[in-house]
């Protein structure tokens, strides 16, 4: 009945869950496996200086562009191997339109750029003679999910800047990275830092909490079995199991200051070899 009644508040948007360890003592909970010398309390001290590279440079060059410094070396790291050829790329969260302008200037000319967003007023930044396309509806809505996709996907990249509430990151990507991302796509969802704030955590489970499962279902292969059952030719090794479609799928996740990244790419069972 619990379960049942919070779902409800969700779907409304009113579920306000228990905050976090972090926001309830304003302390962070650390095992004592750590050494000392790593939970030492240092100081340290405000940015100086922007970032050096090409998509910042695009970036100061504009405006309506609202962007935390830090990301944009996060952003070349993942998004610059995809610059070579034409892409489609889905943002989540248009505002002012500066940041699809952005995108457009920094990939390949003929790639398309998707936004969405619930703010009909978001369609003025529509440049469709350019590829740049934006839809209006909900992030948490599955079925305007679906016909994003079937208009305009499968995407390359999908970037989550939306509402920045838990609830809807959870939706998005439970609706988007199996039907709307490709084999060897991107999917990155930023301004996470959020799920430690009272005023967005409208779900049991913050995207942070599904980040961290999903560490374990990357590793889901091994789970009760041992490294012979992987090695090559050896008599215990297995053919194939079977596993959830995120253990299949899932290349790899990274972990950033407010940012989270996931690598799609169709994975074999990993295999060792002894020389």
């Amino acid at each position: 009945m619990r379960k049942l009644l919070n779902k409800l508040l969700v779907k409304f948007g009113l579920l306000i869950t228990k905050a976090p360890t972090l926001l309830s003592d304003k302390s962070l909970a650390v095992s004592d496996a750590f050494p000392t010398e790593l939970t030492e309390k240092l100081t340290v001290t405000e940015a100086t200086g922007t970032p050096e590279n090409e998509l910042f440079d695009i970036f100061a060059a504009d405006t309506n562009v609202h962007k935390w410094h830090h990301y944009f070396d996060i952003y070349a790291r993942h998004f610059g191997a995809y610059r070579n050829r034409p892409i489609k790329m889905l943002e989540i969260g248009v505002f002012r339109g500066g940041s699809l302008r952005m995108w457009k200037d920094y990939f390949h000319p003929d790639s398309t750029i998707v936004g969405i967003d619930v703010d009909k007023s978001c369609k003025d930044h529509e440049i469709a003679d350019r590829n740049v396309f934006v839809r209006i509806g909900s992030q948490a809505d599955p079925d305007f999910l679906a016909q994003v996709n079937e208009e305009f996907g499968p995407f390359d990249i999908i970037l989550d800047d939306g509402s920045h509430k838990t609830h809807h990151q959870n939706i998005s990507f439970g609706a988007l990275f199996r039907p709307a991302l490709k084999d060897g796509g991107c999917y990155m969802v930023e301004d996470v830092h959020t799920n430690y704030w009272i005023k967005h955590i409208d779900s049991e489970d913050t995207f942070i909490d599904l980040s961290k499962q999903m560490v374990d279902m990357l590793h889901e292969p091994y789970f009760n079995r041992k490294e012979t059952h992987f090695r090559h030719e050896h008599p215990e090794s297995v053919k194939q199991l079977e596993l959830s479609y995120l253990s299949a799928n899932l290349g790899g996740i990274a972990f950033y200051d407010s940012i989270v990244v996931f690598d799609k790419k169709q994975r074999n069972l990993p295999k060792s070899e002894l020389r």
